[in-house]
């Protein structure tokens, strides 16, 4: 079966962006005793989610979560910033040693996929999908073309890419995130370098979810944690009707 080359080419330069998005933090993680590593990651229900950068510490504990995503075509927004809602919150439920979750994207994501991945609680760093074409433009790869004329020049493009050295490809990848490897570094580092002990001085929301025998989901926010606090002794209380302390 023919292969097609726009595609082929489209999953190469995903994973040299997903490896160099490693490379640009391995040393930052690993000089602090941790370690990164692609993991599969499973959930409090027994879903199983490929996350393609994980941080654990010297016990083997998820520490951060990181997913280098590449999409050439807005029209894959929504899958795939929506997997990576569900995934990564899903997956905080049930690894409470997990203190943030990053998502490093490359190509073409809208505003509105940026802004529902946030409100996720995913930190976002991006590199266009315009930066991705000029770096491999000056390998002789040429990665823009229209949707509807892909094939002729993914062709050539691609024959271009698998005659590329290991080296070229490695310098590819590090050109690509150049842009953002200091600031992501420096929001691990952060991370990575702050007491796990002084969490509870930092609180700037807590979020309080209550879920009832009858499927009944309610989801409250509080700036203070005494406020939240309050509100939960409300459970135990007489009183017939709490709603309103959880409105």
């Amino acid at each position: 079966m023919p292969r097609n080359s726009a595609s082929a080419l489209g999953e190469a330069v995903g994973k040299l962006f997903e490896e160099a998005v490693r490379e640009a933090l391995r040393s930052t993680v690993e000089s602090r005793g941790y370690n990164i590593r692609p993991q599969k990651l499973r959930n409090g229900t027994g879903n199983d989610y490929q996350i393609d950068a994980v941080i654990f510490d010297s016990d083997d504990r998820p520490v951060i979560m990181i997913d280098p995503k590449y999409i050439r075509y807005t029209k894959h927004n929504r899958d795939k910033g929506s997997w990576l809602c569900v995934a990564h919150y899903n997956l905080r439920k049930s690894h409470p040693t997990i203190r943030k979750s990053i998502a490093v994207l490359a190509g073409r994501w809208s505003a509105p996929s940026q802004a529902l991945m946030e409100s996720f609680g995913v930190e976002l760093f991006h590199v266009t999908f315009e930066r991705v074409a000029s770096v491999l433009r000056r390998y002789g790869v040429e990665f823009d073309w229209p949707e509807n004329a892909a094939e002729p020049t993914a062709s050539t493009s691609l024959d271009i890419y698998e005659e590329l050295s290991n080296d070229q490809r490695f310098e590819i990848g590090s050109e690509m995130v150049s842009g953002i490897a200091d600031g992501l570094q420096q929001e691990v580092a952060q991370v990575l370098d702050t007491d796990v002990n002084t969490i509870g001085s930092r609180v700037s929301e807590v979020e309080v979810l209550l879920k009832t025998n009858q499927g009944e989901m309610i989801l409250s926010s509080y700036s203070q944690v005494t406020d939240a606090l309050a509100a939960m002794t409300q459970l135990v209380s007489d009183r017939p009707d709490i709603r309103d302390s959880f409105s």
